[in-house]
């Protein structure tokens, strides 16, 4: 059996007489015991003797001993040997700085000086000064600069006058430097020359050089005062002209006149002029002449093929005509025309027959309706000889005449006849071209007629017309009038006369404000009452909208019966109400005003402002916080009112963040809080004056102002004074007087391109560790274990990585004043 911790464990055999036998394992396990021995001693206390060896050399080793429980006991010593510490100290002061103090001495002179100390570790530690002095420097730089190198940019500033300008400066030893820059600004010069020339000039010379071309060219010269001088050539070249002309004329047209010459024969000429730019230009004349023509046509035709067309012109007469063509060579071609007319000769025959005469016959043809009809024959000459028949074919008339005549009118005469009553009667008459005429009369008697009329009329409408006469009475009234059918007509008129109502007394006009509530239109009448409006007619008075402003009419009339008085009308008038716009929150800075007076247009108008069931009088400058009410009443008499709701912002606080220490020309990184816009100034040695956190490239101890901004345009400032050291390094002061008087308390470095601490320490005389801490902005205010330290020198050493990854470590004195 196996059994992996201490116990009591039992197991049941059997026995060799065959019976069970019970064994117990009373279990103990010992621990295997383990130590660790940390031991630290001088060099010159080896060798180290532990557990009966000796160790020449510090380091872990391990050694295996028997425990009292007879269990291995594994030791293990940790031997730390500090060596004897030497030091050297490189210090580099300024020669203002002396004397200088360190390890409690003071030295007033530059040189390698020592001192035996005993380290932290016990040891002794001989530290070695290497005091270098460095004096003060001051320099003096005259500069010239031209006017197109300013500003002159020296030391980190900007200069662009003349003047002497002085800055204090940190020299490379890291003292005083005291810079004066003497600085003149001599002019620049420019000069422009405008030239103009022919190409046969070319190449042209101008200040030593030769150019082939037109075109802007400019050199840089030097003046007489050292100074760039701009010299401008404007060149222009105007080109050598030739131009060749191409003439072909007629001969008719010689001679020929071309730049003042005259030319009578072909060929080619050629002349040398002047261009209008001043230059030679050839031109070349190439003439050439061409022939003119002429050609005689003559025809001779019959009278009916005029006109007679020829050369696109047309002749009716006989006759000799010439015209003048163009040529195929462009000159003229006289043709010439003689045209000889025959005569064709024509005669009629007029024919006038009756219809059942037909067909007549003439020239062997048969026509049996009226018309003209031609034949052409041969005439002696060649030429038609046109016969003409113009046949007239009268009919065999019939006409019916369709008569009415009224019954007092009989009896009727009609073809020398009298008829009595109504028919149809025919006679056989001889027309005025001799053929027969069957005439037919169709005779109407019409009897007299008699009518009444019976007409109701309220009295506006009198007099009342019927008939072409007027009535104002009612009553029956007769007239004889002739009906349609031309017989007399005796009409009766039955007039009814009903008295029209007077006009309803109403009032003429009614005013209403835009969206008003308005209320029925009313009139006083003794009848019915009939509303007009928009063509739209109605008993019950109406309710005028006020949706919109303007002038609107209304008509209201009286009836009775049928019968309606005159219409009165009613002028609705609705103002236009005040357009004040919606209801508007406003939002202003905290500390600042609002001005309620530019938030609506109220020209012309009286104005009311409330502001918690109070007038409001100075409207212009409100800095409380709520609902203001706006009440307008414009020239007409109608209010609009508004909301603005007025709300404060949050006060905006400005953050520049701590002063700080940065590196010469190196990136230093502003930290801004407290709006969303931002706004450094001066702006120029930032990478962004606009962010939160831009970086500064300094070389000089600089001020900064940070302004801020909110969502709405809200401000505030603040500064940061930001020192500029050489770097990267530590500088440490020399002495402070923690007397807690607000000034020089606290012994601190200053980290300049800096990236991160590792230790900074205070020893005091006895090498005993008073103060250390990671932290670059904390330091130490003279105390240790909680009592304050006495005055005093005391050493100093930090170390830290500097922003380039580099290892910087330093170390000196301080003396504690009290």
């Amino acid at each position: 059996q196996s059994y992996p911790a201490a116990g009591t464990y039992s197991v049941t055999l059997v026995s060799s007489s065959g019976c069970d036998s019970v064994a117990t394992l009373n279990l103990a396990v010992n621990n295997t015991l383990t130590s660790t021995t940390n031991a630290t001693i001088c060099q010159n206390q080896l060798p180290y003797t532990w557990n009966g060896q000796t160790y020449a050399t510090g380091g872990a080793h391990v050694v295996t001993l028997i425990s009292a429980a007879g269990c291995d006991s594994v030791a293990t010593l940790n031997l730390t040997v500090n060596p004897s510490v030497t030091s050297t100290t490189n210090i580099t002061i300024c020669s203002n700085q002396l004397p200088y103090t360190w390890n409690g001495q003071t030295y007033s002179a530059g040189g390698a000086h020592s001192v035996t100390l005993v380290s932290t570790a016990g040891c002794d530690s001989i530290a070695t000064l290497n005091l270098t002095v460095n004096p003060t420097v001051t320099s003096t730089t005259n500069i010239t600069i031209c006017f197109n190198q300013s500003p002159y940019n020296w030391n980190g500033h900007f200069y662009d006058t003349n003047g002497s300008y002085s800055v204090t400066l940190v020299s490379a030893t890291g003292c005083d430097s005291i810079a004066t820059l003497n600085l003149t600004i001599t002019a620049n010069v420019a000069s422009t020359t405008n030239t103009t020339i022919c190409q046969n000039q070319l190449p042209y010379t101008w200040n030593g050089q030769t150019y082939a071309s037109g075109g802007v060219h400019v050199v840089t010269l030097v003046s007489s005062a050292g100074c760039d001088s701009v010299a401008t050539l404007n060149l222009t070249v105007n080109p050598n002209v030739t131009s060749t002309t191409n003439i072909t004329i007629c001969s008719n047209q010689l001679s020929y006149a071309w730049n003042g010459h005259s030319y009578s024969t072909a060929g080619t000429y050629a002349v040398v002029l002047t261009s209008s730019t001043g230059c030679d230009s050839t031109a070349t004349l190439h003439l050439s002449v061409n022939s003119v023509t002429s050609s005689t046509t003559n025809v001779s035709i019959c009278s009916n093929l005029l006109p007679y067309s020829w050369n696109g012109q047309t002749y009716a007469t006989g006759g000799i005509y010439q015209v003048t063509l163009t040529g195929s060579n462009g000159c003229d071609s006289i043709a010439k025309l003689n045209l000889l007319i025959k005569a064709v000769t024509a005669s009629t025959t007029i024919i006038n027959t009756c219809s059942n005469q037909l067909p007549y016959t003439w020239n062997g043809q048969n026509y049996s309706v009226t018309g003209i009809y031609n034949i052409t024959l041969t005439g002696s000459n060649g030429c038609d000889s046109v016969a003409t028949l113009n046949l007239v074919v009268n009919p065999v008339n019939t006409s019916t005449t369709n008569a009415s005549t009224c019954s007092n009118q009989l009896p009727y005469n009609w073809n020398g006849q009298s008829y009595n009553a109504t028919g149809i009667y025919t006679a056989i008459l001889l027309s005025s071209a001799g053929c027969d005429s069957i005439a037919k009369l169709n005779l109407t008697v019409n009897p007299v007629v008699t009518s009444a009329t019976n007409v109701t009329i309220c009295s506006i409408e009198l007099p009342y017309t019927w008939n072409g006469h007027l009535y104002s009475t009612p009553g029956a009234h007769s007239i004889t009038l002739v009906s349609h059918t031309g017989c007399d007509s005796v009409a009766t008129l039955n007039l009814t006369v009903n008295q029209t109502p007077s006009i309803p007394t109403v009032q003429s006009t009614v005013v209403y404000c835009q969206h008003a509530a308005s209320t029925a239109l009313t009139a006083v009448g003794a009848g019915n009452l009939l509303w007009y409006y928009g063509g739209v007619v109605s008993s019950t008075a109406p309710v005028p909208s006020t949706a919109n402003a303007g002038i609107f009419q209304y008509y209201v009339s009286q009836t009775n019966g049928n019968c309606e008085s005159q219409k009165t009308l009613i002028t609705v008038r609705v103002n236009g109400k005040p357009a004040l716009g919606p209801d508007k929150p406003l939002r202003i800075c905290f500390g600042s005003s609002a001005d309620l007076t530019t938030l609506y247009n109220t020209a012309g108008m009286s104005v009311n402002w409330i502001f918690n069931q109070a007038a409001v009088t100075d409207p212009a400058h409100i800095a409380l916080a709520g609902t203001y009410q706006l009440i307008v009443q414009n020239t007409s008499g109608c209010s609009d009112t508004a909301l603005v709701t007025l709300a404060i912002q949050p006060p905006v606080i400005a953050n520049a963040g701590n002063d700080g220490n940065a590196e010469y020309n190196a990136p230093y990184q502003l930290n801004g809080s407290g709006g969303i816009q931002y706004t450094w100034t001066p702006a120029f040695p930032l990478n962004n004056s606009h962010i939160a956190n831009p970086l500064a490239i300094l070389t000089a101890d600089t001020k900064f102002i940070l302004m801020v901004e909110d969502e709405i345009g809200c401000k505030d400032y603040d500064t940061v004074n930001i020192r500029v050291f050489k770097g990267p390094t530590f500088y440490v002061p020399t002495a402070f007087t923690p007397n807690g008087d607000g000034l020089n308390d606290i012994f601190r470095p200053t980290a300049v391109g800096i990236a991160s601490m590792e230790y900074f320490r205070v020893f005091n005389r006895y090498g005993e560790l008073v103060y250390e801490t990671q932290d670059i902005t904390k330091g130490w205010d003279g105390t240790y274990k909680g009592k304050k330290q006495p005055l005093d020198n005391y050493v100093w050493t930090i170390k830290g990585i500097d922003r380039k990854g580099e290892l910087k470590m330093k170390k000196g004195n301080v003396v504690l004043i009290r």
